[in-house]
């Protein structure tokens, strides 16, 4: 399916992201949100994000000024499904929510429409079951920012169909992303799920005293941090270990040693919500700048990244 004008339903931080990326690489988008107030402050924000990838040679033929007419502006979900080919929903993570605009998209939207979801961590099969074409929606999980970071998660529900996951596939190639297909759905998909077990050892040590949030983030950093943008667990454990068996054979202890000292808790403790603010607060960079003005500095920072992976 050649897919040239699509639909961004939700126009926050991860609707803006993807109209950026859509209209940079050329496609008519039509966003969606619940005012007109909230769509252009959203449109606003989306030109910076164009203002920046010119800027650093990542925008395409034609300019901010061409992409941003690209992109039209609607309150109505029944307008954004006209004539478009993909659809992009970016609500709330919430499944009452996002089945109320699924529904609403399914009911609307011509009937070659891929409807995808932004969720980060909720499941198709159950989305799905409020649609009467179930086989067309899917879960397409960016990362933030979702312009800058090629990979994205491509997630089936149980009756989605095999059609629908490779079109999507394909369509997220011709963006310039990288798409990986989970082969079942778990809750949190694949980045999530690794995310989740660093962020509750990081939580622990600042939470136990073992080292402050600046110094958990300096080791990560320039640590296991400075490698991962090239090689991943498996690499890393084929490779320390001259073979993936040696590492195995090797450190399996000495992990099991460290995985026995590790919590195992699923809510965050008071004490520890406490210790994360308070020295997260205290970075220097935290104190230095303001949140824009971080976010910025780590854009810059990933625009080098990209270049740098592009060149291998």
């Amino acid at each position: 399916m050649d897919i040239r004008r699509v639909a961004c339903v939700g126009a926050g931080l991860i609707g803006q992201g993807w109209s950026t990326l859509f209209s940079s690489r050329g496609l008519e988008v039509i966003l969606q949100d619940m005012s007109e107030a909230i769509l252009e402050e959203s449109l606003r924000r989306i030109e910076l994000n164009l203002v920046f990838l010119g800027n650093h040679g990542l925008l395409g033929s034609g300019g901010v000024d061409a992409a941003i007419k690209r992109i039209k502006l609607t309150i109505h979900i029944s307008e954004a499904m006209d004539g478009v080919d993909y659809v992009q929903e970016s609500v709330p993570e919430n499944y009452d929510i996002k089945k109320k605009v699924f529904k609403e998209m399914d009911a609307v939207a011509t009937h070659h429409s891929i409807l995808a979801s932004s969720a980060s961590g909720l499941l198709m099969t159950e989305i799905q079951k409020v649609t009467k074409r179930p086989e067309r929606c899917v879960l397409v999980h960016p990362m933030l920012p979702t312009h800058l970071i090629p990979l994205v998660e491509i997630v089936g529900g149980e009756q989605t169909s095999p059609e629908t996951v490779s079109t999507t596939r394909e369509f997220m190639e011709a963006l310039g992303k990288t798409p990986v297909v989970l082969n079942r759905e778990i809750p949190g998909y694949i980045v999530n799920r690794l995310q989740a077990a660093l962020l509750r050892e990081a939580i622990d040590l600042v939470d136990k005293g073992i080292a402050s949030p600046e110094d958990v983030d300096r080791a990560f950093c320039k640590g296991i941090g400075f490698r991962d943008p090239f090689i991943g667990p498996f690499l890393r454990m084929h490779l320390a270990g001259n073979g993936i068996e040696g590492f195995i054979e090797n450190f399996a202890q000495s992990y099991r040693y460290r995985w026995e000292t590790m919590e195992t808790w699923t809510s965050i403790p008071s004490s520890a919500v406490k210790a994360a603010v308070k020295g997260t607060k205290e970075m220097e960079v935290v104190r230095r700048k303001t949140l824009g003005e971080i976010r910025t500095w780590r854009d810059e920072m990933l625009v080098k990244l990209v270049k740098a992976i592009d060149e291998r």
